[in-house]
């Protein structure tokens, strides 16, 4: 699809998958179709996001763990949290142990880092 198909698409049925789709597509310039735009891509992203659309939520958060230049941890592990509550990601999951089995060890964080690495293998991966 064109950017300007998926836009109607967006516009007729209020599609949040076709917003992170287009915003996909616009921020990783992996179509013929549509022009690489990352700033662009980043707002269709977000607002699937305010709407409350659980995949673009991922995809964001990700996005912002690999190029932000000034990431917000408390925001980023927040997001990671209401990932797994949601939809049980096995990604987010072992994505939070790490971020757990790096922190100081006074603070109880290898327990929580046990706590996501069994909710991964739990997944099945």
């Amino acid at each position: 699809m064109s950017e300007a198909e998926l836009e109607t698409l967006i516009t007729e049925k209020n599609s949040d998958e076709a917003r992170l789709v287009l915003g996909r597509l616009l921020v990783e310039g992996s179509s013929d179709k549509i022009k690489r735009n990352e700033k662009k891509g980043v707002n269709w992203i977000k607002e699937a996001v305010n709407n409350g659309h659980l995949g673009a939520l991922e995809y964001k958060t990700y996005y912002e763990i690999r190029f932000d230049k000034q990431p917000k941890l408390n925001k980023i592990l927040k997001s990671l949290e209401t990932i797994v509550e949601k939809t049980r990601s096995t990604r987010a999951c072992n994505t939070l142990g790490e971020f757990n089995q790096v922190q100081d060890k006074k603070e109880g964080h290898k327990e929580e880092a046990a706590k996501y690495y069994s909710m991964s293998a739990e997944q099945g991966c």
